[in-house]
């Protein structure tokens, strides 16, 4: 069987990417119809490495289920489905002075997706991965049951599945203890370091002074430039807004490029002129 490119990386058969419909695949999992191994969750599709192929059966499209359930503006809970994106967490708890305590590299995750993958955000150091900040979830798993799980009720189960790419089951809903912070703006820093003995003198006390912190290293550069990067810092700002940026802006590129321009000498250019 033939191959066909799977999202921006990798090559999947066709199998391996055939989807149904959330409500379709709980139908058939509290039917007890579906056999071990059939069914694999699927957030919003931009793991990195295109993590969510089932060869073995269907992808199951978790996006429909998509509600926030309720959320507590004083201790900054919030439960929703697991196909809910984190921007629209953000958009919906940004006025009342809260933000996830991490977010990765997109806003344009899922919750379950975030949860499967343990995610991890700019603020290692002080908040660690998302699943750090999981209260509870709820969890539909091939027997046909629905497990609540937490720190205290399925405890084994609820550790396996943070992180657990989907293996444990369907994740239907979480809860997730959301960050108070005084805006959305952040104060962004960036300091130039000429190579990694300077970056590791720096790192520490940026790491101590900020929430967010990373680095960016040239990864070209030889000689007297071997290992110059740059270190962005950055915390949320004291008078800043609460409004979310839109979610719908997205930018896209239409065309491909004639040629490849992932190749040293632009790449050389490019980090020269970035840096």
């Amino acid at each position: 069987m033939g191959q066909e490119r799977f999202g921006s990386f990798g090559l999947a058969t066709p199998p391996a990417r055939k989807a149904i419909p959330a409500d379709e695949a709980i139908a058939l999992l509290k039917r007890g119809e579906a056999k071990a191994g059939s069914l694999l969750a699927y957030g919003n599709g931009r793991s990195y490495g295109d993590s969510c192929q089932n060869d073995a059966g269907m992808v199951v499209d978790m996006r429909p289920l998509n509600r926030i359930r309720s959320f507590n503006a004083e201790t900054g809970v919030l439960e929703a489905d697991a196909g809910t994106l984190l921007c629209d967490i953000i958009a919906y708890a940004a006025p009342y002075g809260f933000f996830p305590a991490v977010v990765p590299g997109t806003q344009f995750v899922t919750l379950g997706g975030a949860i499967a993958n343990d995610v991890h955000g700019k603020n290692h150091h002080r908040r660690g991965t998302f699943g750090c900040h999981v209260e509870a979830l709820t969890l539909l798993r091939s027997d046909g049951r629905t497990y609540r799980c937490s720190p205290t009720d399925n405890v084994r189960l609820f550790g396996a599945t943070i992180g657990g790419m989907g293996l444990t089951g369907l994740i239907l809903s979480a809860s997730i203890k959301l960050l108070r912070v005084p805006s959305l703006d952040i104060m962004e820093k960036a300091t130039r370091f000429r190579h990694l003995g300077e970056f590791f003198d720096l790192a520490e006390a940026a790491d101590q002074a900020n929430e967010y912190a990373v680095a960016w290293i040239d990864q070209l550069a030889g000689g007297h430039g071997l290992g110059r990067g740059l270190l962005l810092t950055g915390n949320h700002a004291e008078h800043g807004s609460h409004a979310a940026a839109n979610a719908g802006t997205r930018l896209s590129v239409p065309v491909r490029p004639p040629f490849n321009v992932l190749n040293r000498p632009f790449l050389t250019a490019f980090n020269a002129a970035y840096r």
